[in-house]
Order: structure tokens, then C-alpha cells, then sequence
């Protein structure tokens, strides 16, 4: 199926969008290489889940380039089999309430569906989730070439590290993913996301062998036993956090509640994060730098916190981010960078993750560089 489905696109350059540090870089753990033997990066592919879709992604010099493989119906309060009747108008559920799947897929239910049968909706409506998943209304050039004027520091990262973008998520998805992340690594956390996924959501397709998952539902966390079934599969006290923040979300009204919380100011809606089980500072300014809108969040971690001696020396002497520490610091990214503090610390961030990795990589290659000399010496 996948072989006769074409490729389409939507112009963006690609100075404009970097795939690889934005898919990858930490900020989603759905996504990975499809082809990584592309020998270019820019022709690289990308294979991942969102907004109920699984996409496969490539770019070119002028284009965002995107394959549909697997989707589902966008969902509705009469639960309407959309694949077998067409309906031409959707239609408003009881009381004039939107329909409350927006609040996770980011746009409303489309009002046509498409002809031909290889997609479930128009182009239009794929591109639109792409436009906003990306932020592609930001002009990114324009804002590096002001946050480069702002401070040295990103100056020097932003000519190795280019058009990182801030990605616009499902917030359901956005603040479990980040319970999962605390005290862990990329690779562990999207293998838990990917358990969360099989375990809990509902299957989109199967595509050469693998199969894939939409992100479940908050009902679906919050039953009682999915703590002890999540211990099982490896999350450790992780799972606590996540089923009874599920269950606590689902006391406060679910999708209502999260509708809310993306109407309350930056202080407000992190002061509502808090609030939740296993959410502290940093996980709830992750979600709402991520999936609420608040490009001013700045979530202190440790690398964070090391990038900000950059522009607090006086941090040199500390070794770990006390509850004051991490307000100044978050505080000082803001008076540098300005409304979109969040995202420039999201650059630095995936800038100096690399620089660690490759640090990493040549600390190892002189380490087994020092082995062999020894041995040689010892047969000698």
C-alpha cells in the first residue's frame, strides 16, 4: 500500500526547517530515521505518529515533502463512520460545544472529505497540521538573526546548529511523554512512549511489519491497574505519576480541563500543572513551552543549567539547580531572549546535546586509542 501512496509538499526551505535536530532532538519521542542511508542529510526520511496520522517526512532545498501511510477518522461526539458515509457538514456536538478532539489535534474537524480514496481528507487539511506542528508561521531566519544579536553565545551555536524548530504537540501526549522523561535519556523515554502507545492506544495501521499506535486516551491511564501494568513493563515510579495524574485530569473534566488550561496565561497554566502528581517546575514549563503556547517557558534541567553560565558566571560555583537557581535562570533566558526565550534555549539545548555527544564519542575513541597502545606495550 505505502509503495503506490505519492508524496506531496508544502513550500519551506530549508534553511527554514531542520528535521533531524527538531524531530529528534527531545522535544518528541515519535519519531524516527526511516532511510538513515540516505547519504544526504536533507534526503533523509523520517517515519512518525501525530494528530492520529503516520507520516513519513523528507525535505528538499525548497519543500517540505510528506507521505500519509496510515490514519484515522478525526474524531467526533456521534462517533460517525466518516470512511463509509460522507457527510458534508460536521456537525456541532449538544450545547454549541466545539468538538474537544481540537484541543489534541490542534485544528477543527475538516468539513469535506477527499475524492479518490487514497486519503481520508483534502491536502489542505494535512498541511495544515504540518504548518502548525512546526510553527511554520514563525519566520525562524528572521528570529535567529535577532537572537544572534541578543548574545555571543548563541551566535556561535547557531552557525553549527540551524532552523531547529519549535515543535506545536497534543498536549495530552505532551505531559505524559514528560513524566516519562524525568531521570532518563532520549532512547529510554520514547521506548516508554512507544509501550504507552501499544499498550493503551488505539492501532492507525500496520506499515512494512511495524505497527503503530495514536497516543491513548486520558480515560485509558487512569484506570487502577495500569500502575502495577506499568511497573511491569518497566517504568518504574514513573508509573505511579502518570496513572494517578491521569486519574486526577479525569476528575477535573479530562479534554474540558486541558481546553482551559490552553486559555490560561504562562503563570496560570504552569501553577495548574503543579498541581498534577509527578509534575514539578521543569516538566510543567517543558508542557507548556511544548504544547501550550508559552514560547517564554524555559524548563531548567541540568544541561540548561550549565548552557546559563554563559550568562550568570556566579552559577560556576554550584553543581545542582536549587528552586531559586532555576527561577533566576529561567528569568535571565527571558531578559535576553525576549517572548520566545523558550524556543532560542530549545537551539542551545540541541546544539550543546550534540556537542556533548560528539565530546562523548572522541573521549571513547581515545579511550579504546589508550587500550590497544597498552596492549601492544604488554606484548611487547
Amino acid at each position: 500500500m505505502a509503495a503506490t501512496i505519492k508524496w506531496r509538499s508544502l513550500l519551506c526551505d530549508y534553511n527554514q526547517l531542520q528535521l533531524k535536530a527538531t524531530l529528534l532532538g527531545g522535544q518528541s519521542f515519535r519519531w524516527k530515521n526511516y532511510k538513515p542511508t540516505a547519504l544526504d542529510q536533507h534526503e533523509t526520511e523520517f517515519i512518525g505518529v501525530f494528530a492520529n496520522i503516520v507520516w513519513v517526512l523528507r525535505q528538499t532545498e525548497r519543500e517540505l515533502q510528506y507521505r500519509i501511510v496510515g490514519e484515522q477518522p478525526y474524531p467526533n461526539k456521534a462517533n460517525r463512520d466518516v470512511t463509509k458515509s460522507p457527510i458534508p457538514e460536521p456537525q456541532q456536538p449538544p450545547g454549541n460545544v466545539r468538538n474537544l478532539a481540537e484541543v489534541r489535534l490542534k485544528v477543527a474537524e475538516p468539513s469535506e472529505y477527499a475524492t479518490g480514496g487514497e486519503l481520508l481528507y483534502p491536502a489542505s487539511y494535512y498541511e495544515q497540521l504540518l504548518r502548525i506542528y512546526f510553527r511554520l508561521d514563525v519566520d525562524l531566519e528572521q528570529q535567529y538573526q535577532q537572537w544572534i544579536r541578543c548574545h555571543e553565545h548563541f551566535a556561535n551555536s547557531a552557525t553549527k546548529f540551524y532552523a531547529v524548530r519549535q515543535l506545536d504537540q497534543d498536549p495530552v501526549e505532551n505531559l505524559f511523554c514528560f513524566i516519562c522523561s524525568q531521570n532518563n535519556n532520549i532512547a529510554r523515554i520514547s521506548d516508554m512512549v512507544e509501550k504507552l502507545c501499544r499498550n493503551y492506544g488505539e492501532k492507525i495501521c500496520e506499515h512494512e511489519g511495524t505497527c503503530y499506535y495514536n497516543f491513548p486516551s486520558v480515560s485509558s491511564l487512569a484506570d487502577p491497574t495500569v500502575e502495577g501494568q506499568l511497573r511491569e513493563l518497566g517504568f518504574g515510579y514513573r508509573a505511579k505519576y502518570i496513572q494517578r495524574s491521569a486519574e486526577k485530569i479525569l476528575q477535573l473534566g479530562d479534554l474540558e480541563w486541558f481546553r482551559q488550561l490552553c486559555q490560561l496565561d504562562y503563570k496560570a497554566a504552569h501553577k495548574e500543572l503543579v498541581s498534577l502528581p509527578g509534575i514539578g517546575p521543569k516538566v510543567a514549563d517543558c508542557i507548556c513551552l511544548m504544547s501550550l503556547g508559552h514560547l517564554q517557558a524555559i524548563p531548567v534541567d541540568t544541561h540548561v543549567f550549565q548552557l546559563a553560565k554563559h550568562y550568570l558566571p556566579a552559577l560556576n560555583i554550584s553543581k545542582n539547580v536549587t528552586d531559586r537557581q532555576y527561577v533566576t535562570v529561567a528569568d535571565k533566558f527571558r531578559e535576553v531572549y525576549g517572548p520566545f526565550a523558550g524556543w532560542a534555549q530549545t537551539v542551545l539545548f540541541c546544539s550543546d546535546l550534540r556537542q556533548f555527544r560528539e565530546r562523548t564519542k572522541r573521549n571513547g575513541e581515545r579511550e579504546d586509542s589508550s587500550k590497544l597502545k597498552k596492549k601492544r606495550k604488554k606484548k611487547g
